[in-house]
């Protein structure tokens, strides 16, 4: 029953979910994942902040996305041609991928345009897209995303077809703003990695379900 449940939640209601989770799993340790994960997990952060914390149980629901519905982890790096005349933000940035991610990914992992029925929308990938910037650099181009794709067994092949440098083209009209991109599988600890500028950047994306900005 509960998985049925998690199925119908959407994005955001999960993600409120592995954050109630998180707290439960403090006061109940025998109800929380395998103990070596969550000290590996914990390791990686020096002092936990709230942020620190949501992306802790964000981690914590992409583990028991693997485990419970055998769905694999995908990194993708996605970063973008810069402006002529100023330096883009991160509204900037969100509007291009979630362009490229909507309009040009999810017709090609699902193999038609029509990807918000029912069934099509099951087995898209469940995606969190985090902004990350290059601290050394002062150009428009030092915004750029690190996402998570929970990927479903259905289009599994799909992804690990693609070529792990730049496989996607960068000619089409949802594309044509990607400079390079990378992608290769991964573990659900990466995600850490990927949104370790949350602190800065607090607003991420989240697919399928709204295709917006998380605010927390």
């Amino acid at each position: 029953m509960e998985n049925l449940y998690l199925k119908i939640m959407n994005t955001e209601q999960l993600r409120q979910y592995a954050i109630k989770e998180q707290e439960l799993s403090t006061e109940y340790p025998n109800e929380s994942l395998i103990h070596s994960e969550r000290l590996k997990w914990n390791s990686y952060l020096f002092k936990p902040t709230h942020s620190d914390l949501i992306r802790l149980s964000l981690t914590e629901y992409v583990y028991n996305l693997v485990k419970d519905q055998n769905r694999s982890i995908f990194h993708l790096t996605t970063t973008y041609k810069p402006y002529k005349d100023r330096i883009y933000a991160q509204r900037d940035i969100d509007q291009f991928f979630t362009n490229f991610y909507v309009k040009y990914l999810l017709p090609e992992v699902l193999n038609t345009k029509n990807i918000h029925t029912v069934i099509k929308k099951s087995i898209q990938p469940i995606t969190f897209t985090f902004t990350d910037e290059h601290l050394q650099s002062f150009d428009s181009d030092r915004l750029h995303h690190h996402s998570i794709l929970c990927v479903d067994p259905k289009t599994l092949d799909f992804f690990q077809s693609l070529s792990e440098e730049n496989p996607f083209p960068s000619n089409l009209e949802h594309t044509k703003k990607i400079c390079t991109s990378h992608i290769r599988e991964c573990d659900p600890m990466t995600l850490l990695y990927s949104s370790k500028m949350l602190d800065r950047y607090p607003d991420f994306l989240s697919f399928p379900d709204k295709f917006h900005r998380v605010h927390h």
